[in-house]
């Protein structure tokens, strides 16, 4: 028995051991005003789709003013910190330590604001890491860069002053030195190559060749996939040497994965597969946002791939696309599980309107054109009750906005469909895209959204679900007296 209780004990260690060397990143920080808020943090999956993927929260206590994470993270990557709406981004290494401040904030701004729409960043500033500065280096090359396009864009961009240009490259590699890693010297590389094929300052055809023929894809470094997307952005709908965009369009309608990724190898920088294969999914998201191709083909395209694909990354890539698309989708897919709660406590779930068809409508109780939509909305409920269901999230700070408008105001207590409260969750804001109120969605009885956004009740959306009567033969004009 002691024995196997000693196993145990080895067993319990090497597990602690294992989560210890597992979690990579540390993050601490000291705030004011963030008693009771909660904080999260996110991290950008990948370089191309953008995806963001929460990796953990915490709700501080009313009294704290201390935060700390312990994550994993499987390379370096956009950290996002979340307060409420409001965001601070930095990157992190693998192996990093960050201790952060949040400085003096008034979070309530979001009351007059709409902070969801008009961005505020979240005031932080890095006090120490161990890291090597390389945010200080890249917010340093960032601004050199800058300031000289903000005095000298004419000059740049126009008369390509070679003076001008050659000082500013001099000026900006002058930050770099013997101690700054590969991933800073790759970002000044890139970011300078960016610009020098904006501005059109070299050959574009020679700088991409030099740039991207036959070398490593960096797809951790920020720069290298934003000059990639700089050159590639547009590669499929502005058309190309190797396919017209009707082309194009006739292969994702016959899913005929394998005739388009020749076609792109027929391009002489996209010999190497690897890259091509970088082409083709940034290729898919530009075609899935540009509108002009069936958005059910880009999907089944990109499935096609995920199996084709012998690149683990091109496959995860192609998977964190899908999420997007999904995400972005204003039809089609499923709609996001929730559970709120209305003033008298009751649980609000998306389960309790499934078979009917459901009109969502995001509002703020104190902006006019949300209550004149209410308003709006009010007159055709009673006529649609029997065939849809209603529900309003307030999207303001307090539930005692939404108590005071039901049961204290002459006007709310007319309106008897369900309200509910968003709990200050705003991730729920994020799964549906609000970014402004009103907002109106409708899902259907098996929770698929149909329409995001539903056009506003004043616009005349409801007036179509109205249910036309069966023309009664004693009621016709043309029925016997």
């Amino acid at each position: 028995m002691r024995i196997i209780g000693f196993i145990c004990v080895l067993l319990a260690i090497s597990i602690s051991v294992k989560d210890v060397y597992s979690q990579n990143l540390r993050i601490e920080g000291v705030g004011q005003n963030i008693g009771g808020k909660t904080i999260r943090i996110s991290s950008t999956l990948d370089n191309l789709s953008n995806l963001e993927r929460e990796l953990s929260q915490i709700k501080l206590s009313e009294t704290d003013s201390l935060f700390n994470f312990s994550l994993t993270i499987p390379n370096s990557c956009l950290i996002k910190i979340s307060i409420e709406t409001f965001d601070y981004v930095f990157l992190a290494q693998k192996g990093g330590t960050y201790n952060l401040r949040i400085l003096p904030f008034d979070f309530s701004i979001s009351d007059t604001i709409n902070t969801l729409f008009y961005k505020i960043p979240l005031p932080i500033s890095i006090e120490s890491s161990n890291d090597k500065g390389i945010n200080s280096k890249i917010y340093t090359i960032d601004s050199i860069l800058e300031d000289y396009l903000v005095r000298y864009d004419r000059e740049i961009l126009f008369f390509k002053d070679k003076a001008i240009i050659k000082q500013m490259q001099e000026d900006v590699n002058s930050v770099i030195d013997s101690n700054d890693t590969q991933y800073i010297k790759d970002y000044l590389y890139y970011r300078l190559a960016q610009l020098e094929y904006s501005a059109k300052i070299v050959n574009p055809n020679k700088l991409k060749a030099d740039i991207f023929y036959n070398k490593p894809i960096l797809y951790d470094n920020i720069a290298y996939m934003e000059c990639f997307e700089t050159i590639y952005g547009n590669y499929f709908t502005d058309g190309n040497t190797s396919f017209s965009v009707r082309t194009l369009e006739r292969w994702l309608e016959g899913n005929n994965y394998f005739a388009l990724i020749d076609s792109l190898g027929l391009d002489t920088l996209l010999k190497n597969e690897v890259f091509r294969e970088l082409v083709f999914l940034r290729g898919m998201k530009e075609a899935f946002f540009s509108n002009k191709f069936e958005k059910l083909f880009i999907v089944t395209m990109l499935e096609n791939f995920v199996y084709q694909t012998k690149f683990t990354t091109h496959k995860d890539i192609a998977h964190n696309l899908l999420e997007l698309f999904a995400q972005k989708s204003s039809y089609g897919f499923k709609s996001k599980e929730f559970v709120l709660q209305d003033i008298y406590g009751n649980h609000i779930t998306l389960d309790k309107y499934k078979g009917k068809p459901l009109i969502i409508s995001f509002v703020k109780l104190h902006e006019p054109a949300c209550l004149r939509e209410l308003q709006a909305m009010y007159k055709f409920v009673d006529t649609l009750s029997e065939s849809y269901n209603f529900l309003t999230i307030t999207c303001d700070r307090s539930l005692d906005a939404l108590y005071n408008f039901l049961v204290n105001s002459k006007v709310g207590v007319k309106y008897k469909w369900d309200f509910a409260h968003f709990d200050k969750k705003w991730d729920l804001l994020k799964d549906y895209d609000v970014k402004v109120f009103p907002k109106f969605i409708l899902i259907d009885g098996k929770g698929t959204i149909l329409q995001n956004p539903m056009r506003k009740p004043s616009e005349g959306s409801l007036i179509p679900f109205i249910p036309r009567k069966t023309p009664d033969k004693r009621d016709s004009f043309f029925a016997p007296k």
